[in-house]
C-alpha cells in the first residue's frame, strides 16, 4: 500500500544515487593511482591539460550522456513526484 504511493520517492533517489556514483571525482583522484582503474571523471581532469579544450568538452558531453538517458528513462516519476505535492484537493 505504501509502495505505489512512493514510487516518485525511490526513482529520484534511484536517480541522486546513480548520479553521484557515476560522477563521484575526490575518492578516486586521492586513491587511486593506477589510470587504468580511474573513474571516467578524474581521468578527464588529469588529461585536460594535456589535450585541447574542445576535446575535453568532447568528453565532458559523452561523460553526460549516461545521466541524461537515466533522466530520461525515469522523467514520468519525477514529474509525477513534483505534481504530486503541489495539488491540493
Amino acid at each position: 500500500m505504501v509502495l505505489p504511493v512512493s514510487r516518485p520517492i525511490l526513482g529520484v533517489t534511484s536517480i541522486f544515487t546513480i548520479v553521484t556514483s557515476f560522477k563521484d571525482f575526490i575518492w578516486p583522484l586521492l586513491v587511486m593511482s593506477d589510470s587504468d582503474n580511474m573513474t571516467l571523471s578524474v581521468g578527464l581532469a588529469q588529461t585536460a591539460g594535456a589535450v585541447s579544450q574542445d576535446q575535453v568538452m568532447g568528453g565532458l558531453v559523452i561523460a553526460s550522456i549516461p545521466t541524461v538517458i537515466v533522466f530520461f528513462i525515469f522523467q514520468r516519476h519525477i514529474m509525477a513526484g513534483l505534481t504530486a505535492g503541489s495539488l491540493k484537493g
